[in-house]
């Protein structure tokens, strides 16, 4: 990779990191209190829209609401879904949880055990072998790949057939993963991510070529309605955050073809 393509794939994370939820709205804040020592009805406008945004981005009920779309494009892998003779199980990473220290350092975050126990169901049943993608995260050595491993093979007893330990993003996730399993005659990736993250990965994952199966996991949307889906709360504000990012980065994807 290139200095350029260095530069771009950071200069990316930093620009959605600044000005996607949650910074996005405190920005918006921060600037409208800036802004409001020279012209006070414009800078209340910025801290009002910061404020109303990140409040209703916090809201369970908006966040379910976000998610639905998804779940409802893409439904759990049945059980009797026919599945082909060339395929096999890959498995996104959704990043690490740093200095675990009951772990003895860094271990796979809650999202990426979602997807692991979800593709250690579907190997039980199926006896299909499992490729891992995740690269290292910025300033750390270990992979989210290699920490992959551990949890399958050590907590589910799930052995790894490949491990792709370089992708730092979801496009790379499908380029790098693609040659490994056509080298060992595989045609097909039941593809196991988060539900939202679907859309995105599976027409990343076919633009390789390779026919995609979907396996998504973590669906929450359809969670009853309480009063407490009226209160903000951060476990929403993550998952909107997540909704969001998802957005852009199937905007990016459209533009990129």
């Amino acid at each position: 990779m290139t200095d350029f393509d260095q530069l771009a794939f950071w200069t990316k994370k930093l620009l959605s990191e600044l000005f996607l939820l949650p910074s996005g709205p405190l920005l918006s804040i921060a600037f409208g209190l800036w802004l409001g020592r020279r012209r006070r009805r414009l800078g209340s406008a910025f801290v009002a829209l910061g404020f109303l945004v990140l409040t209703a981005f916090s809201l369970p009920i908006v966040a379910n609401a976000i998610a639905r779309a998804s779940e409802r494009d893409y439904p759990p892998l049945g059980d009797a879904t026919a599945l082909p003779a060339d395929a096999a199980i890959v498995v996104l990473g959704g990043g690490l949880q740093q200095g675990a220290t009951d772990y003895g350092g860094d271990t796979v975050n809650a999202a990426t055990l979602a997807r692991l126990r979800s593709a250690a169901r579907l190997a039980a049943r199926t006896h299909l072998p499992i490729l891992v993608t995740g690269g290292p995260p910025l300033d750390v050595a270990t992979s989210e790949a290699e920490r992959m491993v551990d949890a399958l093979e050590r907590d589910f007893h799930t052995p790894v057939r490949w491990i792709e330990k370089t992708a730092r993003d979801t496009p790379e996730n499908a380029r790098l993963s693609a040659p490994l399993l056509r080298q060992a005659g595989i045609g097909t990736a039941i593809l196991v991510t988060d539900v939202e993250h679907m859309r995105r990965a599976v027409t990343l994952f076919r633009a390789t070529g390779l026919a995609v199966l979907p396996a998504p996991t973590d669906y929450y949307a359809n969670a009853p309605v309480t009063a407490l889906s009226f209160i903000p709360n951060s476990n929403a504000l993550r998952r909107s955050s997540w909704s969001v990012h998802e957005w852009v980065g199937q905007l990016w994807t459209r533009l990129r073809a």
